[in-house]
This record gives C-alpha cells, structure tokens and sequence, in this order.
C-alpha cells in the first residue's frame, strides 16, 4: 500500500466532515469533559484531587472524539487501531474502581460528541453528573475500616462489641501475641470492620472495655 492509498483509507470517513464541523466536536467534548471533571472534584473523598487525574479525562475525552471521527465506520481501520491500542499498558495502577469509571465517563462523552450529537452529549453528561452527586449524598455502603485492638487479656468480650456495633460485618484478619518488659502478655488483634458512620464512637466503646491498651483504626477503602 502506497501513502496515496493510506491517507485515501484514513481521510476517506473525514470526507463528509467539515473542519468547522471537527472543530465543534471537540469543542463540545471539551466542554463535556470540564462538566465531567467538575463532577469527580465535588463528589470525591480525596482531600485533594490530583491535577493529573483532570488532564488524564480531558486527554481521554478529547482523545477518544479525535480517534472516533478519523475511524467512522470503517471497518478495517477500526480493527487496526484496536490492535495498536491493545499493545499500550499503563504503568500506574488505578485507585479505585471510581476512578476507573470516571475515565469510562470521559470515553462515553468523547464517543457521543464524535457523532456529533450535542444534545445528547451534553444532556447524558449533565444527567449523569446529577446522579453520581445525588448518589455521593446518600449514604449507601459502608467503610471499611481495619482494626487494631491491643488488650492484655481476653479478646472474647473485644469481640462481642465489635459484633454488635458492626452488626456482624466483620472479620478477623491476623492475632499476634507479645511479652513486655514486665513480663505482661500482650495480644493484637487485627480487625477487618464495615461500619456505616466512622470508626469514631466504636474506638471510644472498646478503650472503655477492662484490659484494652490501645485501638487504632485506619480507612481502607470508600464504598
């Protein structure tokens, strides 16, 4: 195949795209991507979401409009750049499934702008948006928090609280067993929880049991 033939096979889609018309595609994507991101900045838990993170959903989004209008519905040019995209991995590992759905948010908003169907993109952005913000205010799920208690006697009544506190959503997950100083045995306790508020009021009911030296709890993950 000669470079004629190649760029009559890539630019053979674009025919009946004017640049006014690609143009406004990625205008509207942009715009599409900024609602996105808004979205993902005032729902999220982080303390401070990343500047990486809003340029990786505007690269995506645009990205993903660009590569939809120069494929169209060419069959054989979509299933090469399909094999050229399966080969790219990405260093850096995903935070959490949230985060991956974002980017599937900003694909999805990318590939509708590309058709050039504005009304749609931005109508199917902003409702979205909506539901993951009415969603980020009710509390549904819990958090999972690990447990560390550190008692110098019996665990059998550590156990009791954090049953009736986390209704059973629990799970132990390591025991270890010290010798102080002063010849006093020490046990830690290592505690998966699943509590629906916070680890706050269940830290201040188990320093209150007989034998407990210390509770520390650490948030694992946000569900």
């Amino acid at each position: 195949m000669n470079r004629q033939e190649l760029f009559s096979l890539l630019f053979d889609n674009m025919n009946n795209m004017t640049v006014w018309q690609g143009t406004l595609n990625l205008l509207m994507a942009f715009v599409c991507a900024i609602i996105v991101y808004m979205v993902y900045y005032f729902t999220t838990k982080d303390t401070k979401p990343t500047a990486a993170f809003a340029k990786t959903i505007l690269i995506v989004t645009l990205s993903t409009c660009l590569i939809l209008m120069l494929i169209g519905s060419n069959l054989a040019l979509s299933l090469g750049m399909v094999g050229a995209l399966s080969i790219i991995r990405f260093r850096a590992a995903v935070k959490d499934s949230r985060d991956a759905s974002f980017i599937f948010y900003a694909v999805a908003a990318g590939m509708t702008t590309a058709l050039g169907v504005y009304e749609l993109a931005f109508i199917g952005t902003c409702f979205i948006g909506a539901t993951v913000v009415v969603f980020s205010f009710l509390k549904i799920g819990s958090y999972t928090y690990i447990l560390t208690v550190r008692t110098c006697s019996n665990t059998s009544h550590v156990e009791e609280e954090i049953k009736k506190i986390t209704r059973n959503r629990y799970s132990v997950i390591a025991i270890s067993h010290k010798q102080n100083q002063d010849d006093t045995r020490l046990v830690e306790t290592v505690y998966e929880v699943g509590l629906k508020n916070g680890a706050g009021e269940l830290c201040q009911r188990l320093l209150q049991q007989d034998g407990i030296v210390s509770v520390n709890a650490i948030l694992r993950e946000d569900a």
